[in-house]
């Protein structure tokens, strides 16, 4: 219960008895008090109003009662199924035709409840690093290979490769000595394409005697 004493310090004075008034409530209880008023002076109308964040919270059956001696004013408060679980706020109460206000402190519901968020730090996923591949993974990397070209080509492909980068060499060491070399006696340079010819000409030869060997034809 607070108690107010008006007009006993001078014309308008208002005190309280205590600071604050703590309403203990959880989400959808509800609960009332009495505010007495004291008068000291000449009978007077006195208002009572709330701060905004405790509309909806607090309500007053009479909240401008005229005061001849003593009054008694009943106040409701509840909270809401969905509403805060505490809240702090202020009633103000006005004399004077609004020349003169003072206030009191109201908490309602129970601090303690109160949660308070707390923000959560970012996780860090850890970076993996692959690690370079060691000596014996290489020699592994090494030997399979090795095995693969083993299994992969047979005696014919390699004596076929070796044919073909032979018949390439020649060809061009053909066409660079006709290309160099003046077969004419009379001083008639050879010709771009009869020098061709006769690398081609060449060229044939040497694989057909190369077939003939016998390495080539087992």
């Amino acid at each position: 219960m607070q108690q107010i004493h008006i007009n006993r310090l001078g014309v308008n004075s208002i005190e309280f008895d205590i600071p604050s008034v703590e309403v203990s409530l959880s989400p959808g209880g509800e609960q009332s008090f009495e505010i007495v008023i004291i008068n000291y002076g000449s009978p007077t109308h006195v208002n009572f109003s709330i701060s905004e964040n405790l509309d909806g919270y607090v309500t007053f059956l009479d909240d401008n009662p005229y005061v001849t001696h003593e009054e008694y004013v009943p106040v409701v408060v509840r909270i809401p199924h969905e509403g805060r679980v505490f809240s702090s706020g202020t009633i103000f109460v006005t004399m004077g035709y609004g020349s003169k206000t003072e206030s009191f402190g109201i908490n309602i519901g129970q601090k303690d409840n109160v949660r308070i968020p707390v923000e959560e730090e970012p996780k860090i996923e850890p970076v993996h690093i692959p690690s370079p591949p060691s000596s014996a993974s290489k020699a592994k990397w090494n030997m399979d290979f090795g095995q693969f070209l083993k299994k992969s080509i047979t005696p014919n492909d390699m004596k076929l490769v070796i044919l073909l980068f032979m018949l390439i060499g020649f060809l061009f060491g053909a066409y660079y000595v006709i290309s160099s070399v003046n077969l004419n006696p009379a001083g008639f340079s050879t010709s771009f394409y009869t020098s061709l010819a006769i690398a081609i000409l060449l060229t044939l030869l040497f694989a057909y005697m190369l077939t003939k060997l016998p390495v080539f034809r087992k």
